[in-house]
């Protein structure tokens, strides 16, 4: 199962319950939403699409599908912008 990582390249900092995040390829300062800063926070350490999804049920309240589709599309987002990373 893949596991989503922070970009060790990558420097943020939460503020107030936001998440700001340098990228250093494109030097891009990236604000991230309260979701998004949850989930960059559980990958600290490594986190799989389960865990992001589980997170998202526990604080949002929402259905579990819900929650798995939203964290897949965060998840995907972020690695995209080369905030995240995915391990095998």
């Amino acid at each position: 199962m893949a596991r989503y990582r922070r970009n060790p390249q990558t420097a943020g900092r939460v503020i107030d319950g936001q998440a700001f995040v340098v990228t250093p390829d494109d030097n891009k300062l990236h604000t991230l939403n309260g979701a998004a800063t949850l989930l960059w926070q559980l990958t600290q350490a490594g986190a799989s699409l389960d865990d992001a999804a589980a997170l998202l049920v526990r604080e949002y309240e929402v259905e579990l599908a819900t929650a798995t589709t939203d964290a897949a599309a965060c998840l995907d987002d972020l690695v995209a912008r080369h905030i995240l990373v995915v391990e095998p």
